[in-house]
């Protein structure tokens, strides 16, 4: 293998791919880049054994060629050198010799053939989004995926592909959010149903790599999914189990309602949680037709706050505890100025939903209490 490339591009690519590479690993052919050349192609492709990242460099190619080398001497090597034209061949003895205007440098390589093959054909089932609709749905659902590894089921975002909508759920047991998003441009008589559970390893390399792409096609079958950004292919096995009936969890009837504006609740249980014991972080919400109080208390310091805020509420009076954190995560992931949050009772779930629905979308968040004593 040989070819000529400037530093930047190449750079570029292998820092793609390299997200993927583990950190440590028993199988040590995977801390390397697999680089293969054809033409003045340079595909790159990297994997911790579950997960492919694959691009592709445009460089001036001498000599087709492939081989596997270490990803960390040579990214950190790019990262030094200047922007200036480089050389780059392999040896007989698998090592990779780089030569600029004023230095030569070697980094011993390995057998390709040790590498894994990346699944080349994609899977049947394709849908295609923009990445402005990608990003929002993983921006407002995985922030709920588990990491519980004993629950594996748990530890990814379950993708429901229907002909007509795209569901994306996510649960750790304390909360639960489900975004749903219409198709209305999709061609039913050429789609069928697929559900798959996508490791939330996956999608956080995936959010990675949607700043400067425009479109993304997403291919699914029953055990792997691909995501296509353009200048990066995303290859991921999906995790294996049934994910929770989660519809059966959502309360149909919650007939206490709150209406209130995001930033200044979101505000105060901020501040009042300060004052909040620090293992269950609990703030109760005392709800009635005057408004909205929210109160912590310590009992082992002592510290007690206590806030109260305008509020539209309609129903029975109620005191209802939650986790800070968790309430504040909910509030920030809604994309709107004022929230819905209907309750059942002091000890059913609350379902917090925009005040507002955009056209399409249809997001709701689920909030387990915490027993009042």
């Amino acid at each position: 293998m040989k070819f000529k490339v400037s530093q930047e591009p190449l750079l570029h690519g292998i820092s793609k791919v390299a997200a993927v590479v583990p950190s440590r690993t028993p199988l040590t052919f995977l801390y390397n880049i697999h680089a293969v050349l054809k033409g003045n192609e340079l595909t790159l492709t990297a994997s911790d054994g579950d997960v492919f990242l694959i691009t592709t460099v445009d460089v001036e190619g001498n000599d087709d060629g492939s081989m596997l080398v270490p990803v960390r001497p040579l990214q950190e090597l790019l990262r030094e050198l200047p922007k200036m034209e480089i050389e780059v061949e392999t040896t007989e003895e698998q090592h990779l010799f780089i030569r600029t205007d004023k230095g030569e440098f070697t980094i011993p390589g390995e057998d390709p053939s040790r590498y894994p093959a990346a699944p080349e054909e994609k899977p049947p089932q394709k849908l295609t989004f923009t990445s402005e609709d990608l990003k929002a749905v993983l921006e407002q659902t995985t922030f709920a995926v588990s990491h519980d590894e004993l629950r594996p089921a748990l530890t990814g975002l379950l993708m429901q592909f229907t002909a007509n909508e795209l569901r994306s759920v996510a649960t750790d047991g304390h909360r639960l959010v489900k975004l749903i998003k219409e198709r209305p441009d999709a061609d039913s008589s050429k789609q069928e149903d697929v559900e798959v559970i996508v490791p939330l390893r996956t999608l956080n390399l995936l959010q990675r790599n949607l700043e400067d792409t425009k479109g993304i096609d997403v291919y699914l079958a029953v055990n792997r999914v691909v995501f296509d950004t353009g200048d990066l292919v995303i290859t991921s096995k999906v995790i294996e189990g049934k994910f929770p009936a989660y519809d059966a969890v959502i309360p149909q009837d919650n007939p206490n309602h709150l209406q209130i504006d995001i930033e200044p609740f979101a505000a105060a249980v901020k501040r009042v949680s300060i004052f909040a014991n620090q293992i269950n972080k609990l703030v109760v919400l005392g709800l009635s037709g005057d408004g909205l109080v929210i109160s912590a208390e310590d009992p082992d310091s002592g510290r007690k706050g206590q806030e109260k805020i305008e509020a539209t509420f309609q129903g029975e009076d109620l005191e209802i505890g939650y986790n800070a954190q968790y309430l504040l995560e909910a509030l920030r992931h809604v994309p709107n100025d004022s929230v819905d949050l209907r309750f059942g009772s002091a000890t059913s779930a609350g379902v917090l939903t925009p005040s507002e629905k955009k056209e399409g979308t249809d997001l709701l968040l689920l909030l387990m209490p915490i027993r009042l004593q």
